[in-house]
């Protein structure tokens, strides 16, 4: 009896490793705190229309006051602008790779060059910021190009060109690192990406308080499913599942974490540097406003439409703004329930409502639109 209960057990154990046996992840990829799930978490606006009267508020860090000096006169804007594109330069300085399992040589292939370029593309096309670029290489590689071709017609127009000074030095640290966990039948492969980030006055050498864009953590399991990253070993070494010997599949992961990564550092960019601009007119529901895509409004944007008077901000309605290159159009969802948002639409029906100078009307932005991080990121 013992020994048909011994053969019996060894049969189970048997099928069970033939089989798909269920997946034992580490705990701290299971049970995330909020403040690992909230270091990686992409920030964007809610569409106007999930809106209740309570939301309708002016979030920080909006300006207002002396709107009129703004020209968006590319190489010579008014510094008094509030709208004022920062300049900004790049700095990727540390890059550190901890690895547990010897897959540096992978993880050490995307360097700050890469990594320079990569955010570099990315920002530029929100049009709220100007980048100065460290792509030396091709800045180099044009003007040698032009002057080859007209010698006199290059250093004429390189004459005629000032150098952006930076405003701003954005300065990233890098830490990626790489784990393995195995348990009794398959192991997970495991990786985390963390950008810290800090915005320095490059004439004073100050480390400023804004933007605050902080610690931006994302693990693996946030740019793979889970099953994605399950591997089996015999005696120990590689044998089936995820390949993490194969140096183009960590790559391959640690590349979408970093994307993943640079996505939420310009989400955060563009909560803390809202985009705004002047209300012109109000008809109905329909607003027009001065400023547009060369201000960095962007498609869809969620905006608070409010009144400045008298150094006293009444939110009156939260709008979906559609930029045009240099001007926009709204619609006002949603109304604050208040005094104030019912003058102005009273004043707008059926007709034109034009504010006056003691009562201008402005919009702000709330964040990203959801819609440009899904179509355009």
């Amino acid at each position: 009896m013992n020994r048909f209960l011994k053969l019996t057990f060894a049969a189970l154990v048997l099928a069970g490793c033939a089989s798909k046996a269920k997946i034992e992840y580490p705990s701290e990829q299971t049970n995330k705190t909020d403040n690992q799930v909230a270091s990686s978490r992409l920030q964007y606006a809610k569409s106007p229309w999930q809106f209740d009267d309570k939301d309708i508020e002016v979030p920080a860090y909006f300006a207002t006051q002396s709107l009129k000096y703004c020209t968006f006169e590319r190489n010579n804007e008014d510094p008094r602008c509030p709208l004022k594109k920062p300049s900004i330069r790049v700095y990727f300085d540390e890059n550190l790779v901890v690895d547990k399992d010897q897959q540096t040589s992978a993880l050490n292939q995307i360097n700050n060059q890469q990594l320079t370029n990569m955010f570099e593309n990315l920002v530029a096309g929100i049009n709220r910021f100007r980048i100065i670029t460290q792509d030396q290489a091709s800045l180099q590689k044009e003007l040698e190009m032009q002057l080859s071709q007209d010698p006199a017609a290059a250093a004429l127009k390189r004459a005629q060109q000032k150098a952006i000074l930076p405003d701003y030095l954005l300065k990233i640290d890098t830490l990626k690192a790489a784990d393995r966990f195995y348990a009794e039948y398959n192991g997970v492969a495991r990786y985390r990406v963390e950008l810290t980030a800090s915005v320095l006055d490059p004439y004073t050498g100050e480390k400023m308080p804004s933007p605050n864009i902080g610690v931006i953590r994302v693990e693996s399991n946030q740019v793979r499913e889970p099953d994605e990253l399950v591997f089996t070993e015999v005696s120990g070494r590689y044998y089936s599942g995820f390949n993490y010997s194969d140096q183009k599949n960590v790559l391959s992961v640690v590349s979408d974490m970093i994307s993943r990564g640079f996505r939420v550092l310009l989400t955060r960019l563009l909560t803390e540097l809202p985009a705004s601009g002047q209300v012109l007119a109000v008809n109905g529901n329909q607003i027009s406003i001065d400023r547009g895509q060369n201000a960095g409004i962007l498609p869809k944007e969620t905006m608070i439409v409010f009144r400045y008077q008298a150094g006293f901000v009444q939110p009156i309605g939260v709008a979906e703004v559609t930029p045009a290159k240099n001007s926009s159009l709204g619609r006002i969802v949603k109304w604050k329930d208040s005094k104030v948002a019912k003058q102005v639409l009273q004043q707008a029906k059926d007709t034109i409502y034009q504010p006056a100078d003691n009562e201008k009307l402005y919009v702000v932005s709330v964040g990203a639109p959801e819609d440009y991080l899904t179509n355009r990121l």
